[in-house]
């Protein structure tokens, strides 16, 4: 395999993410993109287009880059037939929009990735979409109903049916959702199932946010000391 190759990049790309080097693996999905570009395949490149752009927003939150590469991936696609790309950009935007405060653009298109992510098998963009919607509804004060869906969407995490790198991320979605309405025995529990299932996946800096979770749960305990200890390794 060279490294002008597709299929090296893509997995030099999940490689370097899941060893916790983000520069890298965006620097092979850039490369991806341009490759794909050079070869005259707007839809393939606008689906490394869409990896950049999600990676960036889970990673940095810096929405300008992820506004730009969102863009970049609409041109491309153009004119061209609904395709799993365009279930990865509805993902993307739901959460830009999320994360910017545009509950009601966010809602829209978390309903799209749904959709959309259902109908091409796309099932990081349907997760992510749900995810998105149920902290929607308990924005919205469906309180009940959000929590219901999310430890839902949890057993799906549980079945194995996702990648290990977009799991990593619903998993910090769903216990953000969890702690952030003071549901710390719930936050705490789904915590615990996490790291049974961190042992066995390669996840990089995933691993990072999984111990601040800890931490903060430890904190909230009384458990200072290892709380210190979670957050001094999730630091390295």
């Amino acid at each position: 395999m060279q490294p002008d190759d597709p299929e090296f990049l893509e997995l030099q790309a999940h490689a370097s993410y899941g060893a916790g080097d983000l520069e890298e693996s965006l620097t092979a999905w850039e490369g991806l993109h341009a490759l794909w570009l050079e070869r005259g395949d707007p839809v393939q490149a606008g689906r490394a287009g869409a990896m950049v752009a999600m990676y960036l927003m889970m990673d940095t939150g810096l929405m300008a880059p992820v506004r730009a590469w969102v863009a970049r991936v609409d041109r491309l696609l153009d004119g061209h037939d609904e395709t799993p790309v365009h279930a990865l950009i509805a993902m993307v935007r739901t959460y830009e929009r999320f994360m910017s405060g545009d509950m009601d653009a966010a809602s829209e298109w978390s309903g799209r990735a749904i959709e959309l992510g259902a109908r091409h098998e796309v099932l990081v963009a349907e997760t992510l979409g749900r995810v998105a919607a149920a902290r929607i509804g308990i924005f919205r004060g469906r309180v009940d109903e959000g929590l219901a869906e999310l430890d839902e969407i949890a057993l799906v995490l549980l079945g194995g049916r996702l990648d290990p790198l977009p799991t990593g991320m619903v998993w910090c979605e769903l216990i953000c959702a969890m702690q952030g309405l003071g549901e710390h025995d719930r936050a705490e529990q789904w915590t615990e199932a996490m790291e049974l299932w961190c042992r066995d996946a390669a996840i990089g800096g995933i691993g990072g946010r999984c111990r601040v979770h800890r931490a903060e749960l430890l904190r909230l305990r009384g458990s200072c000391d290892e709380a210190e200890d979670e957050a001094i390794h999730a630091c390295r």
